[in-house]
């Protein structure tokens, strides 16, 4: 089975959300705009054959927390 392989970034991406931070948390401590890391995460799914956020989580073994 091929490995997806995901951008550094789109990797932080997952972790932020994993811990509970929101698209517009996520956006304002890396100095980006909403869209942009929308964006990120949507092509993290995509890479990643997922069909939401929470899959996408599970299969790079993040699990989101409260």
């Amino acid at each position: 089975m091929k490995i997806a392989m995901l951008s550094p970034f789109e990797r932080t991406c997952l972790h932020w959300i994993s811990r509970g931070w929101t698209v517009a948390d996520i956006a304002l401590i890396e100095g980006k705009d909403t869209a942009e890391i929308q964006a990120c995460v949507e092509r993290a799914v995509k890479s990643l054959n997922a069909e939401s956020v929470e899959q996408a989580l599970e299969k790079v073994k993040l699990a989101r927390s409260g």
